[in-house]
């Protein structure tokens, strides 16, 4: 018998398993989110950096500027840079090339999540 249809076949239910176990990403704020003032936003995110996942396994990196509202944006090895503005449980982008966009925010206790275009709602780690 050959070797890699044997192979193959004792392969694929790992395979299968290991799909199955990615669980989609959640479409609601966890239980207890609250969503934050902007001047609680402004605090978490003024001069840190964010990182968060991406649908396709990547991240995303957001640099916020500590004395303006100036951001730089890195996904996928590209980046692009615009200014950024908090709204009582929203995160807003302006950017130069890539589309901008207001992203629902909430808290869980010290926990950032913010709600994408798509619905997807993503756990956003806050560099501290």
């Amino acid at each position: 018998m050959n070797t890699i249809p044997r192979l193959s076949l004792l392969l694929s239910p790992l395979l299968i398993a290991a799909c199955a176990a990615t669980a989609p990403p959640a479409k609601e704020f966890p239980a207890g989110a609250r969503a934050p003032s902007a001047a609680e936003l402004t605090t978490l995110l003024r001069g840190k950096s964010t990182n968060a996942p991406m649908p396709n396994g990547g991240t995303i990196r957001v640099d916020y500027a500590a004395d303006s509202n100036a951001l730089t944006a890195y996904i996928a090895g590209r980046t692009d840079s615009g200014t950024w503005r908090v709204e009582d449980g929203r995160i807003c982008y302006e950017l130069k090339t890539w589309p901008s966009a207001c992203n629902e925010a909430r808290l869980v206790g010290q926990d950032l999540y913010t709600k994408r275009a798509n619905g997807d709602v993503v756990p956003v780690t806050v560099g501290r």
